[in-house]
């Protein structure tokens, strides 16, 4: 990559992350699949290791290659992914062998019911464009693309609000003793 493209994206050059992107985009996501095996997964590092490079551009020095960076980035997130990952299979093969023969219904559905308050409560404590892009993304499905279109932000500004939300959920889940890891398993 260029020193010229990579001082335009340390400017904030929306068509420069966008060159970047094209260039690198299939590498990083290639390196990610080949240790995660999962398609969605390997989606999230590579949209994270480009929201990172656009997040921390400025700290960006256009003498230096691009590709180390962003390398190092994904290499560091395939990693975080792949242990979350295999802590959601652990809890989630614990959880079922504490799970009884019977299930009681009316048990799930109160238990359903409190999580999807306490959810709703989080959201509301939200920023309020936080809350409609992740509601866009989680409950009517809308890809980053179509949620951008709508409300006439970029993508990249899309995926901000989503890791803000998340991490904001992760919080708040943590606050009042809901593992997280456990509720993302209920909903995926």
């Amino acid at each position: 990559m260029k020193a010229e493209t990579i001082a335009q994206l340390r400017e904030g050059d929306e068509r420069a992350f966008q060159a970047i992107y094209e260039c690198y985009h299939r590498l990083i996501y290639h390196f990610a699949y080949s240790f995660l095996k999962n398609v969605e997964l390997s989606k999230e590092v590579t949209q994270e290791t480009f929201l990172s490079l656009w997040v921390n551009r400025g700290k960006l020095d256009a003498s230096l290659p691009l590709y180390p960076y962003l390398y190092a980035k994904a290499r560091r997130l395939t990693i975080d992914a792949f242990r979350r990952a295999a802590s959601i299979h652990r809890l989630h093969a614990e959880w079922t062998t504490l799970l009884p023969e019977a299930h009681n219904e009316t048990e799930q559905r109160v238990f359903h019911r409190e999580l999807a308050a306490i959810t709703e409560e989080a959201l509301q404590q939200m920023p309020k464009q936080q809350q409609l892009v992740f509601r866009m993304s989680r409950s009517e499905g809308l890809s980053y693309e179509e949620i951008a279109e709508e409300l006439h932000i970029s993508k990249n500004t899309v995926k901000y609000h989503l890791v803000q939300s998340l991490k904001f959920l992760k919080g708040f889940f943590a606050k009042h003793g809901i593992l997280y890891f456990f509720i993302l398993t209920l909903f995926i």
